[in-house]
């Protein structure tokens, strides 16, 4: 969210928050954590049919709110007018293939922030479809895992080629989008899982992992020019950060709002960015009014949509 304020206000004011607060960090972070809390939501599920159902009812009806949601809101914002946007079959493509996790099919709507730094009405969905797809892919793991019974050589292989693949996108192709599709970010996923299935080791020896990770750290930006251990360091500084800082793991155990922040922020800023609102008023001020905007519509979705669907049994 700080990462994005930055980059879409466009504000000189507010570029400090880029050197702290990177978004392709803040999507490797969230795999990370991903690949932790799914496994164990995979590992306490009796079946694979329970599994999807509970991935489902986490993932889909706050997002398809939201989606659709900002259709109607933006309809308000278009030039097209009302009428001719609601007409226009670009405004269906988008819901379209949004509702497929397909955000860069079509990212933006007619009209809809033509004069903003991009027009994407929610940029953040990129994620969606790589997040399905580890959901898809979770159990094929942990199939592998049990069947060749080596779980942490299937989890390394699979780290590595992960790796390999980004190396050869980016350095040898010089394809950046391609290198942060599935395959690429599949190394910081089996971090998360592998950190779970090790939790008990993990945790008691957290402090020596940590210390070794910083030290591989700063061996691999001295020496080496590809990030081979990248997603393991930073998986090991997240999980410590998460089980040492107790508001970070005391954070969201009753409400978790954190779904919500993001899927609402992008859009939000989008809004005031379009409105000029970070030129007219203090760019500070417009920064700490969309965090509450937010947080308050992060509330919403966790009370009145997601925690019901996730109560339901049937």
């Amino acid at each position: 969210m700080l990462a994005h304020l930055s980059e879409l206000s466009e504000s000189e004011e507010l570029a400090f928050l880029l050197s702290f607060c990177k978004s392709s960090l803040g999507v490797s972070g969230f795999f990370i954590i991903s690949g932790f809390l799914v496994a164990k939501s995979y590992s306490k599920s009796n079946d694979l049919k329970k599994y999807f159902i509970k991935r489902t009812k986490r993932i889909f009806p706050a997002y398809i709110f939201v989606l659709m949601f900002f259709v109607l809101v933006l309809s308000f914002f278009s030039v097209l007018g009302f009428t001719d946007f609601f007409l226009n079959i670009e405004t269906y493509k988008y819901i379209f293939w949004n509702l497929l996790f397909l955000n860069f099919m079509q990212p933006c709507l007619p009209g809809v922030f033509v004069d903003n730094f991009n027009c994407a009405v929610n940029g953040s969905l990129w994620t969606m479809k790589i997040e399905e797809g580890f959901y898809i892919v979770l159990p094929l793991i942990f199939y592998l895992m049990y069947k060749l019974r080596k779980k942490n050589a299937v989890l390394v292989f699979i780290y590595i080629m992960s790796v390999l693949y980004t190396y050869v996108m980016l350095d040898v192709y010089n394809k950046p989008l391609l290198a942060k599709q599935l395959p690429g970010k599949l190394a910081y996923f089996v971090v998360g899982i592998f950190i779970y299935l090790n939790f008990n080791k993990f945790i008691i020896k957290k402090w020596l992992y940590l210390v070794l990770a910083l030290i591989v750290m700063m061996l691999e930006i001295s020496f080496v020019s590809v990030n081979v251990f990248f997603p393991l360091v930073f998986g090991t500084i997240i999980l410590f950060l998460a089980y040492s800082v107790p508001f970070l793991n005391n954070f969201s155990k009753k409400s978790d709002y954190t779904y919500g922040i993001y899927l609402f922020h992008y859009p939000i800023i989008q809004i005031f960015a379009y409105l000029k609102l970070f030129d007219k008023i203090n760019p500070f001020v417009s920064s700490v009014s969309i965090i509450i905007l937010v947080y308050f519509f992060a509330y919403i979705s966790w009370h009145l949509i997601e925690k019901r669907f996730l109560n339901r049994t049937n």
